[in-house]
Parts: structure tokens; C-alpha cells; sequence
């Protein structure tokens, strides 16, 4: 009898055992199965954007021009190299996805033809799903492709059009990197030329006084395409010939939609306002979203250690009459131009352009092609507003 109960005790503990061991094969089964299931998400959602075929971005005729394209098969995600000249080049599979210490950036592992196994870096500009860098040794692969140019039978125009040219801006939002609070809003700012594009980050106070900018380089070469009623893409170089691409679509005269300065659509107004008077407590109409204003004067603001320190209100109080005085023959209003605040090696600089748009210019037979700029202001530290001699250079102050 005691046999008999030791036998079925041992025959329980090993069924027990099994048991466990099959749970826990179940488990690390299930563990794999989710985690591959995330990275086959992951890789479907950066690469399901590009799987247009798109030649290589070239601002010269190439007669070997690249053309990049990311395909599904079978479940699996694919990259196809190929070239006027030498047909496919290559058709690899993508195993895998890497983050980098680059935002946007990504490390592919690629198994391609006769199982080379290699990397590529693939970087959507900007996070916008307009234009991809991929950079790769193998194949010496370094090449930016436009989504826009999927479809050939658009050609790019030399220039931005007219209703996009000035300085758009958003309205405050949350600074995203304050992280000891003293900066707690921001604007994005893109300004548009016929030649040239440039966004940059201005940081505010708690007050939407002007503290940082975090600015670009100007990107040249401007050309965009029409891609449907009030929507173009717009293209410019960085001195790297990277191209940055926006998508932009005209809400009305004085509003945009952009894609391409973020990972996610932004909405933009011209950076315009009405000068208020002096009082205290005024509220200021602004064509990107009203700006209460308090504490009344310019130079009662600008004093002590914020003295050169304004909100985009203030400033636009500030150099108004300076502004007004270059048309005498003129009757133009301070929504006719745009304003571009920044700051700069501590002193906040503003450059103030036409807007050709606006009544006042829209009507004169402008020359859309000639620069908008009017004049560059900047408020030195002891809260002085000062013009740029445009020939010399130099600076002079012309009020308080």
C-alpha cells in the first residue's frame, strides 16, 4: 500500500511538473509572439507611408538616378534599389528596426541578395511623411527621396507662390522641453521668401515675454508643386542638400496648414497684429489669435532685467510708427506687414516684411519675386528699439 501511494505521489509531481514546463513554454511562445507582432507594427507604420516607387532627389538631371521603393510580401516588408541603367540593383527583406540617438532615424537590418546581411539608416525628414533620407555602405547608397516626385507628371516651379510667401506662426502652446518651468509656452514660426525657407522655436515666459529662439539655417532653392486647389509642396536645400518638404494648404489669406515642421500637422497665421495703444489692461486683434496685453506701456514693460524681453505685442508697439514712416504715400496698416521676433546673442531682433498679399501691396502691381523685407529692428539690453543701416550695417537707435 505504502508503494502504491509513493508511485502515485511521484506519478502527480511529474504530471505537475509537465505541466508547468508546458505553461511556461506557452508563456515565453506568447512573449515572442507579442513582441514580434509589436516590431511587425512598428515597422508597418514607419515604412507604409513610402511604398510609392520615388526616384532620388537630385537638383541636377542624373542619368543614373536611384529610385527607392518598400513593399509588403507575405507579411514581410521589403526594399527595392533600382536605376535607369542597371534595372534592379537590389530587393532585400527588412528583418528589423533600431532606434537611434537621432530623432527620426532608424536602423534597418536587411537580409538582401544571395543572404548579404547589411544595415541602412532611413530617416523620415523632419518626421513628416513628405520626404526619406536612406544612407547605407552597401551600394554606397546616399540619397533623399520625395514623396511628390512618385508622380512625374507635376513639374517643380522655380520660387513659392505669392500667397504663401511672409511669416506665419502658431498661436502659444505648451513648451514640450521646459523642464524648470521658466519657459513654459512657445510659437513655431516659418517665414517663406520667394528664395528661401526657415522655421525656428521661440520660447516665452509665463507673462509671453520672448527669452530663446531655437533657429535653422535658411534653406535656398526654393521650388514647389501644385498638389490640388490651395495646396502646394514646397521644396528648399540645407547647405547638406537635404531637401526639406512642406505640405501646405491655404485656409484663407491669413492661415495655413503645414505639414513637415513636426511629426504632425501644425496650423499657422501670419504673425501680424494691430498696435494698442498705451493704456493699461488692452486687449490686442491679432490675425493669429488674440494677445491680451497688460500692464499698458511699452517702456513701463520694458524696464529692470526684462528690458529687452517684449511679447510679439509689445514689439510690434514698439517699431509700428518706425514701420508706417517708410510708406508717407502710403496708406498702409500694421496687418499689411509680417514680423519675424527673435533672439539673438541675448537682444531680441525683429525683421519686418511685406505682406503682398494684403491689401495695401496686393493691389499696387507688386513684384512678387522681389524680397519682402522692409527693415530689421532689434531692442538692445537697455530696452531701446534700433534700426540696420541696410547698407552699412550698422545699428542706430530710433526710440525708446
Amino acid at each position: 500500500m505504502k508503494k502504491l501511494l509513493l508511485m502515485l505521489s511521484i506519478s502527480f509531481a511529474t504530471v505537475m511538473l509537465l505541466a508547468g514546463c508546458n505553461s511556461n513554454r506557452a508563456d515565453l511562445n506568447n512573449t515572442n509572439t507579442h513582441s514580434s507582432n509589436q516590431s511587425s507594427q512598428k515597422l508597418t507604420n514607419l515604412l507604409s507611408p513610402a511604398t510609392a516607387k520615388v526616384p532620388e532627389d537630385t537638383q541636377a538631371a542624373n542619368d543614373n538616378q536611384l529610385y527607392s521603393q518598400f513593399y509588403q510580401d507575405g507579411g514581410q516588408w521589403h526594399w527595392k534599389l533600382t536605376s535607369k541603367q542597371a534595372g534592379t540593383i537590389d530587393d532585400s527583406q527588412v528583418k528589423s528596426l533600431k532606434s537611434t540617438n537621432q530623432k527620426y532615424v532608424f536602423r534597418l537590418a536587411m537580409v538582401g541578395r544571395n543572404n548579404k546581411k547589411y544595415h541602412l539608416n532611413f530617416n523620415w525628414i523632419n518626421g513628416g511623411h513628405l520626404a526619406y533620407t536612406i544612407r547605407s555602405s552597401y551600394h554606397n547608397v546616399d540619397a533623399s527621396f520625395v514623396l511628390a516626385d512618385a508622380s512625374q507628371s507635376t513639374d517643380w516651379q522655380t520660387g513659392a507662390p505669392q500667397a504663401l510667401q511672409g511669416t506665419w506662426a502658431t498661436n502659444y502652446t505648451n513648451n514640450p522641453n521646459n523642464s524648470n518651468q521658466n519657459l513654459p509656452y512657445i510659437k513655431r514660426f516659418l517665414n517663406i521668401t520667394n528664395t528661401s525657407t526657415s522655421s525656428f522655436v521661440n520660447e516665452y515666459d509665463s507673462n509671453h515675454r520672448l527669452y530663446n529662439s531655437n533657429t535653422s539655417t535658411n534653406n535656398d532653392n526654393v521650388s514647389y508643386q501644385t498638389a490640388g486647389q490651395g495646396t502646394y509642396v514646397l521644396k528648399s536645400y540645407t547647405n547638406t542638400n537635404a531637401p526639406v518638404v512642406y505640405r501646405i494648404t491655404l485656409v484663407n489669406n491669413n492661415q495655413i496648414k503645414v505639414t513637415g515642421i513636426t511629426s504632425t500637422p501644425l496650423t499657422l497665421s501670419k504673425s501680424s497684429s494691430t498696435p494698442t495703444t498705451n493704456s493699461s489692461s488692452v486687449t490686442a486683434s491679432s490675425q493669429s489669435g488674440s494677445t491680451t496685453t497688460t500692464n499698458g506701456s511699452t517702456t513701463q514693460q520694458a524696464s529692470g532685467s526684462t528690458a529687452n524681453h517684449l511679447t510679439d505685442q509689445q514689439v510690434v508697439n514698439m517699431i509700428w510708427p518706425q514701420v508706417k514712416s517708410l510708406y508717407p504715400n502710403i496708406n498702409v496698416n500694421s496687418t499689411d506687414f509680417t514680423y519675424m521676433p527673435q533672439m539673438r546673442n541675448g537682444l531680441l531682433y525683429v525683421d519686418v516684411l511685406e505682406n503682398h498679399n494684403a491689401p495695401a501691396f496686393k493691389n499696387r502691381d507688386v513684384d512678387p519675386n522681389s524680397s519682402p523685407r522692409v527693415a530689421s529692428f532689434r531692442v538692445n539690453a537697455n530696452g531701446q528699439l534700433e534700426e540696420m543701416n541696410a547698407t552699412t550695417g550698422d545699428w542706430a537707435v530710433v526710440g525708446n
